[in-house]
C-alpha cells in the first residue's frame, strides 16, 4: 500500500513538473497592435466636465462649488488605478451615493417603448414632477453646468471604478428627471427651451461617448444620448408640437457620419487594460478573476471570499499572497493570453466598424474556452483569466450603439414628417425610405436601417415608424420584435 502510495506521489510530482514545463513555451512578443494614441486624450485637470458626473450626487451643503472638490476626485481616481491596487485595498464610499436624491428619482415611471405614452406621463406625474423640481433646485443646476461644459474627457482607462453601476443609475436617473422636466416645459407653452434643453442633453451624452476610454464612460454617454432622444420623441408626439421646434430638432440632430458613436476607442481601452495587467498587474486580482470561473456567481463570492480567510489566517497573509501569485504566474503564459484579447479585439473592431446587416461571420472565431478539458492544461492561467474577463461580452456594447443610430435616425424622420408639407401620410409611397423632398440638409436623403441595409419601415396608416432590430427581421412594425416610434 505504501508502494503504491508513494508511486502515485511520484506520478503526481512528476507530472506537475511536466505540466510546469509545458506552460514555459510561450509565444514570441507581438509587435504592439494598439496603444495609448490609439485613445481620445484623458484629463484629471479642473475644467473636465466629467468631475460634475462625481458631484452630481455631493450633499447641497457643497453648492455648486465643484472646484474644492476636484482635489479630492483626483485622489480618489488615484487609489482607484487598476494597475497599482488590489481589489480590497480601496474601501467603497461610505455614504450611498446620491443620498436622498436617489430615494427621490429612482422611481420616476420615465415612458418606457413600445407606447412611450408622454401625454399620459405628464397627466400622471405633473403634480410629482413639479415637487422634484422645487425640492431639487441644486441637483438640477448640477445636472444643468455638467451638459454645458466645454470640456468632457476621460479620466483614463487605468482607472477602475468604485461601485460603477451605482453611479451610472445615478448619473441616468438624474438624466431622465431633467428631460422629463424638459418635455413638462414643453406642455406649458416652453418649446424652444425644452428642444434646446434636451439638445443640449443630447450633445454632453455624444461627447462622452466619443471621448472613452473605457466601456464605463461610453455606455455611461451612450444612455445618456438615449434618455435624450426618448424625450426629444416624446416632445413630438405631444399635441401642438409647433412646426418650428421640428424645425429646430432636424437642424440639431444632422445625419449621422459613419463614425459617430463609434466604441472603437472604448474597446481599445479595455484591451490595454487588461494587457497591461498581464504585464505590470498584481497577479492576486488576476487569480482572483481566474476564481471566478472556476467558482462563479453570488455563492460563489461568499466561497471565495472565505476561502482567502481561511487560508490567510493559516498560512499568513504574507504567505498566502506569494503562494497565490506564485502559482498563477508558473501557469501563465503572457504573451498567448494577450493574443486571446487582441483577436477578440479585432473581431470587436470589425463589427463597430460595420452595421450589423455587412456583419455576416465578421464577430465569429472569437477565442472562447467555455468548458474545462484537457486542453486547459495548455496556459491554465491565462485562459482563466480571458474568460473571467470575457471581453467579447463588449459585443452588446456594440449593438447597442447601432440600436442609438437607428433611433436617433427614426427621431430625425419624426421631426421631418411634422413639419409643412413633410409627407406625413405620403411619405414612403412613392420612394419607400427616402426623406421627404427638401427636409434634410442633402435634399432627398435615403435612411437605411443599419439592422437590413434597407430603408426604415413607415406605415402612413398607423403612424409607425421602425427598425428591424437586432435580429435584423422586418416584423412589419410589431412593439414587441422591431424598434417602434409613432408619429401620431
Amino acid at each position: 500500500m505504501t508502494k503504491i502510495f508513494f508511486r502515485a506521489l511520484l506520478a503526481g510530482l512528476a507530472f506537475l513538473v511536466l505540466l510546469v514545463a509545458l506552460n514555459r513555451f510561450d509565444k514570441r512578443v507581438a509587435p504592439a497592435a494598439f496603444g495609448d494614441g490609439d485613445l481620445p486624450p484623458s484629463s484629471l485637470e479642473a475644467a473636465n466636465g466629467a468631475f460634475w458626473l462625481l458631484f452630481l450626487g455631493e450633499p447641497e451643503s457643497a453648492g455648486l462649488d465643484i472646484e474644492r472638490k476636484v482635489p479630492e476626485y483626483r485622489d480618489l481616481l488615484g487609489r482607484l488605478e487598476r494597475v497599482e491596487r488590489l481589489t480590497w485595498q480601496v474601501a467603497p464610499r461610505s455614504r450611498s451615493l446620491g443620498g436622498r436624491y436617489w430615494q427621490m428619482i429612482s422611481d420616476i415611471p420615465f415612458p418606457q417603448p413600445p407606447d412611450r405614452d408622454w401625454p399620459g406621463f405628464l397627466r400622471a406625474e405633473r403634480d410629482h414632477l413639479s415637487r422634484l423640481r422645487v425640492e431639487l433646485p441644486i441637483l438640477l443646476r448640477r445636472y444643468e453646468r455638467m451638459t454645458r461644459c466645454e470640456t468632457v474627457a476621460d479620466f483614463g482607462y487605468r482607472v477602475e471604478w468604485d461601485r460603477p453601476y451605482a453611479l451610472q443609475s445615478f448619473v441616468l436617473a438624474t438624466g431622465r428627471l431633467r428631460a422629463a422636466l424638459a418635455v413638462l416645459d414643453a406642455e406649458d407653452g416652453r418649446w424652444a427651451h425644452a428642444a434646446e434643453e434636451l439638445l443640449t442633453a443630447f450633445r454632453f451624452g455624444e461627447r462622452l461617448a466619443g471621448a472613452a476610454q473605457s466601456a464605463f464612460f461610453y455606455n455611461l454617454g451612450r444612455a445618456l444620448v438615449d434618455t435624450a432622444l426618448e424625450a426629444l420623441a416624446g416632445l413630438l408626439s405631444l399635441p401642438g408640437c409647433p412646426p418650428e421646434v421640428a424645425g429646430s430638432l432636424l437642424a440639431g440632430l444632422p445625419p449621422l457620419s459613419p463614425a459617430q458613436f463609434s466604441a472603437r476607442a472604448a474597446l481599445v481601452g479595455e484591451f490595454l487594460w487588461a494587457s497591461e495587467r498581464i504585464e505590470r498587474g498584481d497577479r492576486w486580482l488576476q487569480s482572483e478573476i481566474a476564481l471566478r470561473e472556476i467558482v462563479p456567481g453570488r455563492r460563489g463570492d461568499q466561497a471565495r471570499m472565505a476561502l482567502n480567510v481561511l487560508l490567510a489566517r493559516e498560512l499568513g497573509t504574507g504567505s498566502y499572497l506569494r503562494l497565490r501569485e506564485a502559482a498563477f504566474e508558473l501557469f501563465l503564459m503572457k504573451n498567448r493570453t494577450r493574443g486571446y484579447f487582441r483577436d477578440g479585439l479585432r473581431r470587436l473592431l470589425a463589427l463597430d466598424a460595420s452595421p450589423p446587416f455587412r456583419w455576416g461571420a465578421s464577430g465569429e472565431g472569437a477565442p472562447s474556452f467555455k468548458g474545462l478539458n484537457l486542453w486547459w492544461l495548455w496556459n491554465p492561467s491565462g485562459k482563466l483569466y480571458y474568460e473571467g474577463l470575457d471581453p467579447f461580452r463588449q459585443r452588446r456594447t456594440v449593438e447597442r450603439k447601432y440600436l442609438t443610430r437607428a433611433f436617433y435616425d427614426l427621431v430625425r424622420m419624426a421631426a421631418a414628417l411634422r413639419l409643412p408639407g413633410g409627407g406625413a401620410k405620403t411619405y414612403g409611397a412613392d420612394a419607400p425610405g427616402k426623406w421627404p423632398e427638401g427636409l434634410s440638409p442633402e435634399g432627398a436623403r435615403e435612411a437605411r436601417d443599419p439592422f437590413t441595409g434597407r430603408p426604415y419601415g413607415w406605415d402612413p396608416a398607423r403612424g409607425l415608424l421602425w427598425s428591424a432590430g437586432l435580429d435584423g427581421k422586418n416584423d412589419r412594425g410589431d412593439p414587441e420584435r422591431d424598434l417602434v416610434l409613432s408619429v401620431r
